[in-house]
């Protein structure tokens, strides 16, 4: 039986019971270590990438509505008048997407003035 002391012993024990050294375990650690850094650097390198596409794209629409302005979004109510329609018969054609709908702001379903008008001129 190897005594509490005896490092020859204990370390002869675990290459025993597990296979391999101290000295190759911490080899393998090591070695497993570093793989795992690469991943950790490749995950969050495609992260970084997924973020700047998000925040290039949310950029643009914010430049887009800003060239648009305000005027030529409009709200169904809004739209329903413009069009001279109920806003039931207004939701009706919604419903048969003969309208795009856009969920542009906070404030709900837009509409876009200049689509409404091809709807207008394509009936």
């Amino acid at each position: 039986m190897p005594r509490i002391g005896d490092n020859t012993a204990v370390r002869d024990t675990a290459e025993a019971e597990h296979g391999s050294s101290p000295v190759e375990t911490a080899k393998a650690l090591a070695e497993a270590r570093e793989a795992l850094k690469g991943y950790e650097t490749s995950a969050l390198a495609d992260v970084a990438a997924m973020l700047a596409q998000t925040a290039e794209s949310l950029a643009r629409a914010a430049r887009d509505l800003r060239e648009t302005g305000y005027d030529e979004w409009m709200d169904a109510d809004q739209a329903a008048y413009y069009l001279k329609r109920t806003p039931k018969t207004f939701r009706n054609i919604v419903a048969t997407g003969e309208i795009p709908k856009h969920y542009l702001t906070e404030r709900g379903i837009l509409f876009s003035r200049k689509e409404l008008d091809e709807w207008l001129i394509n009936r």
